[in-house]
């Protein structure tokens, strides 16, 4: 099971006091620890209600300017908990680490999979400008997750800046720190700056950061604030970008300048002491929506717990689930958090145990149902129960995207295309349009249930800022585009065969291998062709008995004129002979046509073994199985046996190479989830003892 990365902003330099390995700082039972809940956000805070309501106002007013400002989905799919810390003494236990010591920062963002988290310390002069930061990446990158690496760092840091006084906010003020830097350094090309990804040395090297971070600011500052018509580039730049362009390419055709150009206006910008900013209004009382309420001492336990956990090499976070069921036996939250923690040691008999008592003991707790349904799908349970239980979870919360997501999977793995499944697919892309994997998965449900239309324009729309995923999945509209061909030519419905082989035809070249796309669409125009000729060559022989020689000679010239060559060809001109020279002895004609894999045929598909198309092999030979008369079906057979062997053996090595890797690096419980889900489908063999032989290094090296 993987734990979220942590993303983490220093805002000082010094290192904080080495804790005492193994220290666990529980908070004491008296404690006054509150829960605050505005209409976005909820916060448990130590530092009281009055301090606590001026966080809670900051944050909802920043994002009621993104309102009036932008048009952004700002409802988040995960709940998003802000932990508020009186002082640094307080907030010390609850710190990310770095090599083993608390990090000297006064707050931090971590994107977890179920929850988004904020930690400040109240007392720090700075906490609010990273909560700001890190809520606008949080946001920016739920809207428009394809966004440039330099944009989404510079926006960022424009909003770092947000203020409010009385009823006046102001964004965009001019950040010092980055000011001065420009002002006193050599900027960097802006071609590189915008070739900047996640993995760049620009990005990641503490010496060259600082410029990074401070030339991002600038060129967001400047293409917003600074110039109208740079700004309507920038749409037209990020429009591009959204639909897949390269971004050199979006560049050349949306900026009427060149990046030497715009970097002297950029540098200009920041030089001129005339920096502007946006002031606005924003009114916002949050009386009404306020509601605050004392956390008891196990909830303060397990919350605190829950900030930890998902942090890494945070061995303490035991410790709190366990305080907390101690002060209260059936507080499900925290026996839920226990039981993720023997998973997590794959002790699987105790996972399920603590899941059930956390069931029994909240059977309505939408969180506590969906971690037992995610325990259950993980453990390969009965489809049904699992999404019950995860179906009862959503209508408990169905705000919360991951039950969705995961409904929809379990759906999905089962092969299940009801209405429910539809739904919970549908909803899990909505609430997460980034989602690539859940995109891909409805698409394929809208392929199953044969709503091409739906799928493609899905594809067309949701994929368009990952080309290679989207030509993907084209790939895979063309295969089930063959599937569906298939089925029609079985039910003897040759034309609408055709007609779905021409909706597969256009989209051959968008596919991530054109050239097999291609084969595949021409081999399987082949095979319907050869069925409609087969049909009117049986037809002719039937009006040949009735001696309706002239209707059977038409429909033989046209069985001829589909195929041209091959077996159904080769016997309709053996029957034309007989129409035309009834005189010359011959025997009668077969009363079948037997069809053999040509030289073509045979070369495409070595063609396909050659380059590891094997899924795209298997598809050729199945088609092929499906004519009329095939004469060489052992053989065939024989070879789609051989060819699912190897699919087989192929996903097993690559599943156990993961295993591999993930032990190496020492992420043994994701290599233990992986192994024994990979032993489940494995017969006794070479390959299943080897698989169990890493599993037992795993858990032993767990222990």
């Amino acid at each position: 099971m993987k734990r979220s990365l942590v993303t983490v902003f220093v805002v000082l330099s010094i290192w904080a006091p080495l804790l005492p390995a193994g220290d666990v700082s529980l908070p004491r039972p008296g404690q006054k620890w509150i829960e605050v809940k505005t209409t976005n956000f909820t916060f448990f805070s130590n530092v009281g209600r009055l301090s606590t309501r001026l966080v809670a106002e900051d944050l909802e007013e920043l994002r009621a300017v993104l309102a009036q400002l932008t048009d952004y989905d700002l409802q988040a799919p995960v709940p998003t908990l802000i932990y508020v810390f009186r002082g640094d003494r307080s907030f010390l236990p609850y710190k990310t680490l770095y090599e083993g010591r608390p990090a000297a920062v006064s707050g931090y963002f971590i994107g977890g999979e179920d929850a988004n988290y904020i930690a400040i310390n109240a007392d720090a002069p700075d906490a609010s400008a990273l909560v700001y930061h890190e809520y606008v990446h949080y946001v920016a990158n739920n809207n428009m997750w394809y966004l440039p690496v330099w944009f989404s760092e510079g926006l960022a840091e424009l909003y770092e800046s947000f203020e409010v006084s009385g009823d006046t906010v102001y964004i965009g003020l001019p950040v010092l720190r980055h000011v001065a830097v420009l002002r006193h350094s050599s900027l960097i090309p802006l071609e590189e700056l915008f070739s900047v990804h996640r993995s760049s040395e620009l990005y990641n090297e503490a010496d060259r950061k600082g410029i990074f971070y401070a030339q991002s600011w600038a060129l967001v500052h400047y293409l917003l604030f600074g110039d109208e018509t740079r700004r309507q580039e920038l749409g037209q730049y990020l429009g591009m970008v959204r639909n897949g362009v390269p971004s050199e390419e979006a560049f050349a055709a949306a900026f009427s300048t060149d990046y030497k150009s715009l970097g002297a206006s950029v540098q200009a910008y920041v030089r001129s002491f005339r920096i502007p900013w946006i002031e606005s209004k924003a009114e916002i009382s949050l009386d009404a929506d306020l509601e605050i309420r004392k956390m008891p001492y196990a909830e303060v336990l397990f919350r605190l717990g829950e900030l930890l956990a998902n942090q890494p090499d945070r061995p303490e976070r035991r410790s709190y689930f366990e305080a907390a069921v101690e002060a209260d036996p059936n507080h499900g939250p925290s026996l839920s958090s226990l039981a993720v923690e023997a998973e997590l040691r794959a002790d699987w008999s105790r996972a399920d145990s603590l899941h059930r008592k956390a069931v029994a003991a909240n059977p309505e707790d939408p969180f506590v149902l969906y971690r037992r349904g995610r325990f259950l799908s993980r453990r390969g349970a009965n489809h049904e129960q699992t999404a019950a239980i995860l179906s009862r979870s959503a209508e408990l919360d169905a705000s919360f995207a991951p039950v969705w997501a995961l409904l929809a999977k379990v759906y999905a793995d089962a092969g299940v295309t009801s209405d429910a499944a539809l739904e919970a697919a549908r909803i899990a892309v909505s609430m997460r349009p980034s989602d690539i994997m859940a995109t891909r998965d409805l698409a394929r449900l809208y392929l199953r249930l044969d709503r091409r239309k739906e799928a493609v324009t899905l594809i067309e729309t949701s994929l368009r800022s990952n080309p290679r995923v989207q030509g993907q999945a084209w790939m895979m509209v063309i295969e089930q585009d063959l599937v569906r061909a298939r089925e029609l030519l079985q039910e003897d419905r040759p034309a609408e065969a055709m007609r779905r082989m021409d909706l597969a035809e256009q989209l051959v070249d968008r596919s991530m291998n054109p050239v097999i796309s291609r084969s595949n669409v021409e081999t399987a125009r082949r095979s319907i062709r050869e069925h409609q000729a087969a049909s009117l060559f049986s037809r002719a022989q039937e009006l040949f008995q009735e001696d309706e020689r002239e209707a059977a000679r038409e429909l033989l010239e046209e069985a001829i004129e589909l195929v041209g060559d091959g077996p159904v060809a080769s016997s309709s001109r053996k029957l034309l002979q007989i129409i035309d020279h009834p005189e010359q002895p011959s025997s009668a004609p077969v009363s079948t046509v037997s069809f053999s894999p040509t030289a073509t045929e045979i070369d495409h598909f070595n063609q396909l073994i050659a380059s590891r198309e094997f899924e795209s092999a298997l598809l050729f030979l199945e088609g092929m199985r499906d004519r009329v008369g095939f004469e060489r079906r052992e053989w065939l057979e024989d070879r789609i046996a051989e060819v699912r062997r190897t699919l087989d053996y192929n996903r097993f090595v690559d599943e156990y190479n993961r295993a591999v890797e993930l032990y190496n690096v020492r992420k043994y419980d994701e290599a233990i989830d992986l192994l024994e889900a990979l032993l489940e489908t494995l017969p006794e063999g070479g390959e299943a003892n080897s698989a169990q032989a890493l599993l037992d290094d795993a858990i032993a090296a767990k222990r």
